[in-house]
């Protein structure tokens, strides 16, 4: 039986992340899984629409509709994946947190992502699918140029809090210190990039022996 459940998340992991994790723990880990990989994955597809430079191909309501759609089976996807290397690592550190803990730290932390996607849907309405091009911001002069700068460091901000709060949202469900969840993070990180360097390495081998 779940317990009562007498936070507001979406408020409370901007400030209290530990506090925030430890209910959620008692109510439901996969709480508004869904809703906030939506959240992330809407984010994470402008960012990779944008350096693919679909503005120069297709319209912004095309882009905004891509994004939207496979917004929740990207966030969902980063979620698992990047959880479950946060828990594989953390073995060896000795957390003592379950993968789906993991995963709810990594999920929840991506709150600060509301904010980041509101800056982007601004620069929307100021470039239209220009924004969409990457490399736009360094043909901008003036104003132009200053409000995008503030834009990016408004999302630059975002992602710093974000893996702030991600330290102590861990720590929580790992049981250590936001010291060792960084070495956790990083770890995690470097496992990652290992396996997708020998994925990527081993596609690019197949392809010059075909």
């Amino acid at each position: 039986m779940k317990e009562k459940f007498d936070l507001n998340p979406w408020l409370s992991m901007w400030i209290h992340p530990r506090k925030t994790m430890q209910a959620l723990k008692g109510y439901d880990i996969n709480h508004r899984l869904f809703v906030l990989s939506m959240i992330y994955g809407f984010q994470w597809m402008l960012g990779a629409l944008q350096f693919f430079s679909f503005g120069y191909a297709f319209t912004l309501f095309f882009i905004f509709l891509v994004a939207a759609v496979l917004s929740i089976p990207a966030g969902y996807i980063i979620f698992n994946f990047m959880g479950a290397f946060y828990y594989w690592m953390g073995k060896i550190v000795r957390g003592k947190g379950s993968f789906k803990e993991v995963r709810a730290a990594t999920a929840w932390s991506s709150v600060p992502m509301i904010i980041t996607i509101l800056i982007w849907i601004f620069l929307m309405l100021l470039y239209g699918n220009g924004v969409f091009i990457s490399g736009y911001e360094k043909k901008l002069i003036g104003t132009a140029a200053m409000i995008t700068a503030i834009a990016g460091l408004g999302q630059l901000v975002m992602f710093v809090w974000s893996v702030v709060i991600f330290l102590h949202a861990l720590g929580e469900v790992q049981g250590f210190s936001s010291w060792m969840a960084f070495l956790n993070l990083i770890l995690a990180w470097i496992a990652s990039f290992v396996l997708l360097f020998l994925v990527s390495w081993g596609v690019s081998s197949l392809i010059h022996v075909t």
